[in-house]
């Protein structure tokens, strides 16, 4: 936006599913900002050591799934144990980068988070008020909410919250 390159904002507009007609710069710069924001570094790793069993359960091990994302084809992931559905599996990916991603991605699309987007927006949030936006996330609901604000909390998640990743 900030180098007025409507194409590419165009292009982030379809990758986050935002559908677009003759928005200028700035309107689309703000609708992307509600699904293109940073996420709390605390939050994705209380997620993904909940969802993981901090880098050990086979899912992690042997499918790079960090966040126990579900897809519906057998070809798309591993088998759990005990799936509610027959043609449920947890989403494996080439590479933990690729698991991050489609973590931060579903988080930023699917209409189950729009709470939590809305939320992030807001300029003094706290992280256990942004995790109350995600009781959809599990099927362990409020629990769940509990379980992360628990893992952020015992393991001074927050600390990590402004960490920047250093160039080579």
């Amino acid at each position: 936006a900030e180098r007025g390159d409507l194409n590419k904002l165009r292009q982030w507009a379809e990758l986050y599913r935002i559908k677009i007609d003759d928005a200028d710069i700035d309107e689309l710069r703000d609708v992307l900002l509600l699904r293109v924001d940073k996420l709390p570094v605390s939050l994705a790793l209380a997620q993904s050591a909940i969802e993981s069993g901090w880098g050990t359960s086979r899912f992690a091990v042997k499918g790079n799934a960090l966040f126990g994302q579900w897809a519906w084809s057998n070809d798309q992931g591993l088998k759990p144990a005990e799936a509610r559905y027959d043609n449920a599996v947890v989403r494996s990916f080439s590479n933990l980068f690729d698991s991050v991603r489609a973590y931060m991605h579903n988080l930023n699309t699917h209409p189950s988070y729009e709470n939590f987007r809305r939320l992030r927006q807001r300029e003094e949030i706290d992280i256990n008020t942004l995790t109350s936006a995600l009781d959809s996330y599990s099927e362990e609901g409020d629990i769940y909410i509990e379980k992360l604000r628990s893992m952020v909390e015992v393991n001074e998640f927050t600390l990590f919250d402004n960490a920047e990743l250093l160039s080579e």
